[in-house]
Order: structure tokens, then C-alpha cells, then sequence
């Protein structure tokens, strides 16, 4: 069932450019550090090492998981560097 009485329909806002530019090289900067390293690694462990690929695929998945922690921390600190930028941007106007 929806809404049909029209309060819902109350203009948003458009976000800043600048804001969503942030978002956007944020989250591809988040996406390189969580992805990257498993790709190196498989590359690596399999046409370098030569290992089997059962090994290559486990140390792969566990390089995941790893780069995946640090992503949630690094998350947090691109979050605390995107609000304090956003402040210091609402102060100027």
C-alpha cells in the first residue's frame, strides 16, 4: 500500500557536487584497498608459485577477509576525514 497524500512528496535537496564527488572517490579508494590485494595474491601464488589452485583460492579468500578488516577500519577513518571536510565546508558559507 502506498502513500497517496502527498506529504511524501516533499523536495529533497540536491547533494553538492563536490560532496558527491568525495562519496564516489571514497568508496573506489575503499574498493582498491579491499580488492587489490586478493588479486595480487591469487595472481601471484598461482603463475609464480606455481601452487595448486585449491591453495591458490584459500590464501586468496583469507587475504580477503584480511583486506576486508582493514577496510572497515580504513572506512571509518575516510568517514572521519569526509565529516571534517564537510564541516570545515559548511563554516565557509
Amino acid at each position: 500500500m502506498t502513500d497517496q497524500s502527498g506529504a511524501g512528496n516533499a523536495h529533497h535537496p540536491k547533494p553538492a557536487r563536490s560532496n558527491t564527488i568525495t562519496i564516489f572517490i571514497a568508496a573506489t579508494v575503499l574498493a582498491l584497498v579491499i580488492s587489490v590485494p586478493a588479486i595480487v595474491v591469487s595472481i601471484v601464488t598461482y603463475y609464480i608459485l606455481k601452487m595448486n589452485l585449491v591453495l591458490t583460492l584459500m590464501a586468496s579468500l583469507m587475504t580477503l577477509f584480511l583486506a576486508m578488516g582493514f577496510g572497515y577500519k580504513f572506512s571509518g577513518k575516510l568517514a572521519k576525514i569526509q565529516r571534517t571536510y564537510n564541516n570545515d565546508d559548511d563554516n565557509n558559507k
